[in-house]
């Protein structure tokens, strides 16, 4: 067996293992994705990790104290 030979056994192997490889990932993803449970069906204000922090309302009386040193009013 010359080198050349080799070097194309070498080539068409790695070709038709690298094919067999997409194959099978193609095939493992399809299952994994069969497997998958259906979305559940949350709010769509409700998030999945991470829950909203609304910051703490003014009270009356901080509120008009800031109108009454000519702050403007945040809303």
């Amino acid at each position: 067996m010359s080198v050349v030979d080799l070097l194309v056994t070498i080539i068409v192997v790695t070709i038709l293992v690298t094919i067999a490889l997409g194959v099978v990932t193609y095939v493992a993803y399809k299952l994994r994705l069969a497997r998958r449970p259906a979305a559940e069906t949350e709010g769509a204000s409700e998030t999945r990790y991470f829950e909203a922090h609304e910051p703490p309302q003014p009270d009356d009386a901080a509120e008009s104290e800031a109108t009454a040193e000519g702050e403007p009013h945040a809303s």
